[in-house]
């Protein structure tokens, strides 16, 4: 794995054969801590409204730039 490599437009975890090794443990980690984070903080909410939120363009899976949260 070359992180210096050029171009270099993203990382990803891939499907298949090509599919990154540690997935599933991110998978289960984000799992983990936003199980523990909603039960400890059960009053946190949106800090904006849902049509404010900003979509991170060309990935396919697709995501936020940013989650403004209160609680």
């Amino acid at each position: 794995m070359d992180l210096g490599r050029s171009p270099n437009p993203h990382l990803t975890f891939g499907a298949g054969p090509h599919s990154c090794l540690g997935q599933l443990l991110a998978r289960t980690e984000l799992q983990a801590v936003l199980d523990v984070l909603l039960r400890k903080l059960p009053s946190l909410d949106l800090a904006v409204p849902a049509d404010d939120l900003r979509r991170v363009e060309g990935l396919i899976v697709g995501g936020l730039t940013e989650l403004p949260v209160r609680w």
